[in-house]
């Protein structure tokens, strides 16, 4: 794992918004775009993209942008490690206390970012290890993908009972330290 030439300012950031990427040259421009006018003023915010060894001009893509946006930070895997991975490098490299997560491939739309703030807004000093999930209405994926997403959903739903309707969506909020501490990060962490 790398860090590609980011020098982010030295401020107190409230979100870090970290995206996985592969192969998604044609959708970060407008991607970051739109994080950008979601969060705008809002809340102080960082984008942090990990480039998974894209075999297109991804990390190129992301360097050129690099150059022109402060709060956007690059890193990139040395070897293919997938989504999974990605994430964990992401919010490694996290400077704020609190996560979001989306794909880089348009399937999730930044503004839904506001949304899960709030729900996070009313449950923050509740609850640990609060996990906050969107859920994606309208697929761009084909049928059989669907399909078998939506069989996983309700088999990994009914062993873990907790109702979560898209796991496999790629947005979602919660906090780094929780993140962290489960016993899966610490594990695969030795392994990046």
């Amino acid at each position: 794992m790398s860090e590609v030439n980011n020098d982010t300012k030295s401020f107190s950031l409230a979100l870090s918004v970290v995206v996985p990427v592969f192969n998604e040259v044609e959708n970060i421009e407008s991607l970051i775009g739109e994080i950008q006018t979601t969060l705008g003023n809002i809340i102080s915010y960082e984008v942090i993209f990990v480039d998974d060894c894209s075999q297109d001009a991804t990390l190129d893509k992301l360097i050129q942008l690099r150059h022109n946006r402060d709060l956007l930070r690059v890193l990139t895997h040395k070897r293919r490690s997938g989504q999974s991975a990605a994430i964990r490098s992401g919010i490694n490299y996290a400077k704020s206390p609190l996560i979001v997560t989306l794909d880089g491939d348009g399937q999730n739309n930044p503004s839904d970012i506001l949304k899960l703030l709030q729900v996070y807004t009313n449950y923050r000093g509740a609850k640990k290890n609060i996990l906050i999930c969107g859920q994606r209405t309208e697929r761009k994926d084909n049928f059989v993908k669907r399909l078998s997403s939506r069989v996983a959903n309700v088999i990994r739903s009914r062993l873990l009972g907790d109702q979560t309707i898209d796991t496999g969506c790629g947005l979602k909020l919660f906090r780094r330290e929780d993140f962290i501490e489960l016993p899966s990060f610490n594990h695969m962490h030795r392994f990046l």
